[in-house]
């Protein structure tokens, strides 16, 4: 990821990852979660980023004007109007953005912080942040330790907990509106015993809604307010005790 042939390796794995059957189905299941979320944030300006042309977030979004960062220089085609950059520096005016969508996104970044620093920048105050990635502690997560070394999608990147994306946020003066874990289903690429597997979804919302395979962050950007300071004077207090005759500075004559 420190080369441009490695993010366009990159580009190319998301690619064929959200065209397999297992891709599909994710993809499919984050459509979903967004369709929830999307239509009741407003604003003028959103703004997705995303390493693959395939993965278009923002069709639920209300908001007129969208568009798509694209973290390397790779040709693509999108109907959206995109920018070509990197993450952790982008050509974006500070407080312009009113929503930014990360999806899986933090998990390949190479400074993450630096990313989430510079997604505060441009966020408009009162502005939100949807985040999706994959959950460690679930059945994606086992797999991932078994499997992160191959360097296949989706296990090539570094999984973030929900906590720790809470902190980070946190620390950026975000308050976390809602968190959400879906997609119950073992990461398999078997499409028939995906779909075998299907009940395991209405299953998991209500015995294990925690250990999905995938969640969902949405925070949004704290404003501190600049109240005025008032400042209470008081008369100056009299230090001379009771019975004592204050001296005066009159001339007795």
């Amino acid at each position: 990821m420190n080369s441009e042939k490695d993010k366009t390796t990159l580009r190319e794995q998301f690619s064929n990852w959200f065209s397999s059957p297992l891709g599909k189905r994710v993809f499919v299941a984050e459509e979903e979660q967004m369709q929830e979320i999307l239509p009741d944030l407003f604003g003028y300006h959103i703004l997705q980023y995303g390493y693959s042309a395939e993965s278009n977030y923002l069709g639920t979004s209300r908001i007129a004007d969208k568009t798509i960062l694209f973290l390397d220089n790779a040709e693509i085609k999108t109907e959206l109007k995109a920018i070509h950059t990197s993450a952790e520096e982008l050509p974006v005016a500070a407080d312009s953005i009113d929503v930014i969508v990360l999806p899986h996104i933090l998990e390949y970044s190479k400074d993450a912080h630096k990313l989430l620093r510079e997604m505060e920048r441009v966020l408009i105050g009162e502005g939100h942040v949807v985040i999706i990635g994959i959950n460690p502690l679930s059945l994606w997560g086992i797999w991932n330790l078994f499997l992160c070394w191959w360097g296949e999608m989706p296990w090539s990147g570094r999984l973030i907990s929900i906590p720790r994306i809470k902190d980070w946020l946190s620390l950026l003066d975000f308050e976390v509106e809602k968190t959400k874990c879906f997609f119950f289903s073992p990461p398999l690429r078997n499409q028939n015993l995906l779909k075998k597997l299907l009940p395991l979804e209405r299953f998991g919302r209500y015995c294990w809604p925690i250990l999905g395979g995938l969640y969902i962050v949405v925070a949004k950007k704290r404003v501190i307010p600049l109240n005025p300071i008032k400042m209470h004077w008081r008369a100056k207090r009299n230090i001379i005790g009771a019975g004592v005759v204050e001296p005066t500075t009159r001339n007795p004559h």
